[in-house]
């Protein structure tokens, strides 16, 4: 058997792996509101900690994160702590009071808590997330697309339509049958290869170069820029550059996909737990991925694209069969991703929009009912995959940046109005509306003016306005006026 069919049999056999055991999960389905979008909050801490994680890392870090270290050097590491203090402050701060707060709620996504929270009768409260949501996903969900596209172009040399489209068919296969817990379950599997490939491919790659005295001084003499940690920037843009990678953290409580893991948790012990076990592996797949990059940038010199260095490497470093288990890794890592915000923004649409809170109500809380709004959630989450892989069939390949720019929306719109929502109880209504408003359109401007884009990352000021702009409109609005469902 050649190295190519063992590459290619091997890839088959983890991806049909990842996709029985979604549909397994399909069989501790149950007949609930709260079941096909958030498991009937049960999950327990291992599969909150690496589902959570492995939904907001994924290709992003496999592949966008490695093409970054490659590029820039050793500054890509200021990423690692503004990562780390983003994990802390969700896991300790916002997610038992997220948990409890929805749970008391009836919330299964966030515009619903929102809604609660600030003005159950508010149309904007529920609109105007659900548009951030919507368009920020899209873009998410089509960088994943991408990603996959990427690699099945890298290793199997085939087209990237159609790596898009097979990355496409494994997601919707098992999402659509399983639901938010075939999503997670599948992302334990799925976290735990991340790691894996994150721990050892850097060591077998440091081995191929000779050694880590080899790699600083072939490092240095390819460009000295990479062995400082300013980039070779001065001044405003050295600062600009570090800012921007420590404030990518900043955007952890405001993405939905990670926020219905707290949501779905099954009580404070799987939170407690669940931090300790999301840090660890944060760590170890952040540290593996800059060192990755450092290597491939002795190990190839030159790539025409830096973004597919860890699947090449794989197709090249390892015996087929493992290479092709990793590249099957690598793969279902960026599944992790897009199934977790497909779920998310069908669930957004299909309950916040065509339900408009018929569920809450006991006399509609029907099997006819829940049967109906799952279908419902299904054929929104199919359409709303094509729209993605449309998206990711265009010319803006660039993994990194589409990713950025949709956790700098929602981590702006949604992160200042989640943390006051639930830490300070004069945060109301028209507070919570000009957050969303400023922090979503402050972003995509800053992201959109040249000069300010180069200037730092459009999260970093967006997040900020509009956690002045919560306070503000609090303040200035009448407690009276707050309509609120208690805090």
């Amino acid at each position: 058997m050649n190295s190519e069919v063992s590459l290619f049999l091997s890839f088959i056999v983890y991806s049909a792996a990842i996709i029985l055991i979604g549909l397994y999960s399909a069989r501790w389905r149950k007949k609930t509101t709260d079941d096909f979008v958030l498991a009937n909050r049960e999950l327990g801490p291992w599969v909150s900690a690496l589902s959570a994680s492995a939904s907001s890392e994924s290709g992003w870090v496999m592949l966008g994160l490695v093409g970054e270290a490659y590029l820039f050097g050793v500054a890509a590491f200021w990423i690692v702590p503004g990562i780390a203090a983003g994990y802390l402050f969700n896991w300790l701060v916002i997610a038992e009071k997220l948990r409890q707060k929805t749970k008391e709620y009836g919330a299964v996504t966030v515009p619903q808590y929102l809604s609660y929270r600030f003005g159950k009768k508010s149309k904007a409260l529920l609109y105007i997330p659900v548009i951030i949501i919507t368009i920020s996903m899209l873009g998410y969900v089509a960088a994943q697309m991408n990603a996959a596209g990427k690699a099945f172009e890298a290793v199997f040399s085939l087209p990237y339509w159609l790596g898009v489209l097979a990355g496409a068919f494994i997601i919707l296969t098992y999402t659509v049958t399983g639901g938010f817990r075939a999503i997670c379950w599948t992302d334990v599997v799925q976290a735990s290869f991340m790691v894996i490939a994150l721990i050892f491919m850097p060591l077998i790659m440091l081995g191929e170069i000779g050694g880590y005295s080899v790699f600083l001084a072939s490092l240095k003499e390819v460009s000295p820029d990479l062995l400082n940690f300013s980039a070779g920037k001065t001044g405003f843009v050295m600062l600009g550059f570090i800012v921007g990678l420590l404030g990518i953290g900043l955007g952890y409580p405001g993405q939905p996909q990670v926020l219905s893991r707290f949501m779905a948790a099954r009580d404070k012990g799987t939170i407690t737990q669940g931090g300790v076990i999301a840090l660890v592996w944060m760590v170890l797949v952040y540290v593996g991925a800059v060192f990755f990059g450092l290597f491939s940038r002795v190990h190839y010199g030159s790539l025409a694209d830096p973004e597919q260095a860890l699947p090449l490497a794989c197709s090249e470093l390892l015996p087929p069969i493992i290479g092709g288990f990793v590249i099957a890794a690598i793969v279902a890592a960026i599944c992790s991703t897009a199934d977790s915000q497909l779920i998310v923004v069908s669930s957004t649409i299909s309950r916040d929009i065509f339900a408009r809170g018929q569920l809450d109500k006991p006399e509609m809380v029907t099997a006819k009912n829940i049967r109906y709004y799952q279908r419902l959630d299904r054929l929104v989450l199919v359409g709303l995959a094509v729209l993605a892989i449309f998206f990711a069939l265009t010319e803006n390949r660039v993994i990194f940046h589409l990713v950025l720019y949709a956790w700098g929306v929602m981590g702006a719109a949604f992160g200042p109005v989640v943390i006051l929502g639930l830490l300070w109880k004069r945060a109301n209504k028209a507070g919570a509306i000009a957050g969303l408003v400023t922090g979503s359109v402050v972003a995509v401007i800053w992201r959109e003016v040249a000069f300010l884009k180069n200037a730092v990352y459009e999260l970093v000021p967006a997040f900020m306005l509009a956690f002045l702009a919560v306070i503000f409109f609090s303040l200035l609005t009448p407690r009276e006026d707050d309509k609120k469902d208690g805090n």
